[in-house]
């Protein structure tokens, strides 16, 4: 595991470094790169998914794709870096539940309008939420974790991606229908926040699957269920929550890529273009597949349609939770 950990840090120092000559001769060239701002730590779901999909759309672009993390604020930093870029199409912007969603219901204000100030491009995947427990908790399913909430003086601390992020929300909903509560402690991304988890210093976490799977296979932290309608193809023997007793409880973290308003539709049609071509490639599928991830293609106007539906789902949730940021 250390050896492969230690190729995948060799790799990802060899596509920086390739990346770095791809921009280099864009800029000799007289072509400008495309940077995505993303809203979270390198590391998490949102870093993993947007680099790989980012990679292949720029081999069909022609253009290097440069990814810019700005965690923190649960996803506000982020939106503000695009908003004072110009909207020219060459800054974009990865939209995620917490920035385009939830924010809305938990924040009183926000720097930005997530409905006026940007406009969908085109989705790049999404992942189902797993629970999972520190190790030596004493849970190895759900039962035992509810048995184990009941007793005296306890109270599980969550550890989330972020305030308002859907590792919050979801893991509040799904932790208040298994008849407990939660002390909320919010990180700037997935990857901290699992890390933390690996210091025994949080107890829980509904994490998507890029971000913990691998600590889960390797016996690091404990997967009790899946927010999903079925399992997962790379953790089979994690059942469901709905096996678990527990249905209508899906929840998956997704990811798309955002414009700013005024960027020209012919930006977005060629992203979006460059994207969905991407997602088809069946290497690509599977290599989002192996981090726990599923390709999410479609027009602007799809997208668009799809937060909207996570809007009139989400909102009224936290609303009705309580759920306030941190």
């Amino acid at each position: 595991m250390r050896r492969k950990f230690l190729q995948t840090l060799m790799a990802g120092g060899l596509v920086a470094a390739g990346l770095g000559v791809a921009v280099a001769q864009a800029q000799a060239q007289g072509r400008s790169p495309m940077r995505f701002i993303v809203p979270y730590p390198a590391g998490g779901a949102a870093d993993q998914i947007t680099r790989l999909v980012a990679h292949a759309a720029s081999q069909r672009l022609g253009t290097p794709i440069v990814i810019d993390n700005r965690g923190g604020a649960a996803g506000m930093i982020a939106a503000e870096a695009t908003l004072r870029a110009e909207p020219d199409g060459n800054t974009f912007f990865v939209g995620s539940n917490a920035p385009m969603v939830i924010n809305q219901a938990i924040y009183a204000r926000m720097p930005y309008d997530p409905e006026k100030d940007f406009v969908p491009v085109v989705g790049m995947g999404k992942s189902p939420l797993l629970l999972v427990t520190r190790k030596d908790l004493g849970a190895k399913n759900v039962a035992e974790l509810i048995a184990l909430s009941k007793k005296p003086d306890v109270r599980f601390t969550m550890g989330s991606a972020s305030s308002g992020n859907i590792t919050h929300l979801a893991g509040e909903g799904a932790s208040r229908v298994m008849g407990f509560r939660v002390t909320h402690v919010p990180f700037t991304g997935s990857a901290p926040a699992i890390t933390s988890m690996l210091g025994n210093n949080v107890d829980i976490m509904y994490d998507a699957l890029p971000s913990c799977m691998r600590q889960a296979k390797a016996g690091r932290i404990v997967p009790l269920a899946i927010l999903d309608g079925k399992r997962f193809p790379q953790i089979p023997d994690v059942p469901t929550l709905t096996e678990a007793g527990y249905a209508g409880h899906d929840a998956s973290a997704w990811f798309g890529v955002m414009a700013r308003t005024g960027t020209p539709r012919a930006a977005v049609d060629a992203l979006n273009k460059a994207v969905n071509e991407a997602l088809k490639d069946p290497e690509l599928i599977a290599k989002l597949n192996n981090i726990g991830a599923q390709p999410m293609p479609g027009s602007p106007e799809a997208f668009g349609r799809f937060i909207a539906d996570e809007r009139a789902r989400w909102i009224p949730l936290a609303h009705l939770l309580g759920v306030k940021a941190d």
